[in-house]
């Protein structure tokens, strides 16, 4: 009866040790990505597929793209980077090897329609954010296994696990109105709208869409 008894407590603990460890493990960083070499961690962000138009980051410009960079680079650029627009999205890649390290769009003056078919888009396109934050910024976030769920996300923050979660890439929207959700910029324009007796046309904010990974930019600007 003894041994019986003795056996159990040791499954049990066995058992719970490895549900700690696990639990733990879920989150843990497999991979050190600051050290990977510059061409794995471009093949791995580019598998992410993320991007504006036919500009996916991590991906180099194809021979069409190369001709509109060649046509509209008037931009400031860090060195060895080009800068360029095409229609509105604007590309910012490697002078060296023509990888795109990041991409982006900007309307100063978006209406509440504009807002709209900004999120529907992104949101068609990524899914359901990852997460928002103060109010005026969205976040599609993407780790060593893809996509990073809201639920993910949440279920480490309450664990205080942050940092354990890789972010290899990002998907950013950011509002110029400070809001407490989505629903609510748009509540507010409409507000602001009746109280200026204006048209809802009249009332605008300032967006922006930024696609990147910090980890492939720090080292395309490595030079």
């Amino acid at each position: 009866m003894k041994f019986s008894v003795t056996m159990q407590c040791k499954s049990l603990f066995l058992a719970l040790f490895l549900v700690f460890f696990l639990s733990g493990a879920v989150y843990a960083q497999t991979i050190d990505y600051k050290t990977m070499s510059k061409e794995d961690l471009q093949k791995k962000i580019a598998s992410f597929d993320l991007g504006l138009d036919s500009y996916i980051i991590g991906k180099k410009l194809n021979a069409m793209q190369l001709e509109v960079s060649k046509k509209d680079k008037d931009y400031k650029a860090y060195p060895g980077t080009v800068k360029f627009k095409d229609g509105d999205v604007f590309v910012i890649a490697d002078m060296e090897t023509n990888v795109v390290i990041a991409v982006y769009k900007r309307n100063k003056e978006a209406n509440k329609n504009d807002f709209k078919i900004a999120i529907s888009d992104l949101m068609l396109q990524y899914g359901e954010p990852t997460t928002e934050a103060h109010g005026k910024t969205i976040y599609w976030n993407y780790g060593e296994d893809g996509f990073i769920t809201e639920e993910l996300y949440r279920t480490v923050k309450s664990q205080g696990q942050l940092e354990t979660l890789v972010v290899l890439a990002t998907v950013k929207f950011t509002s110029s109105e400070n809001v407490a959700t989505m629903t609510d910029l748009i509540d507010a324009m409409d507000k602001r709208n009746k109280k200026k007796d204006v048209k809802k046309e009249d009332v605008t904010s300032d967006q922006y869409v930024m696609i990147q990974s910090d980890l492939l930019t720090q080292k395309y600007m490595k030079k």
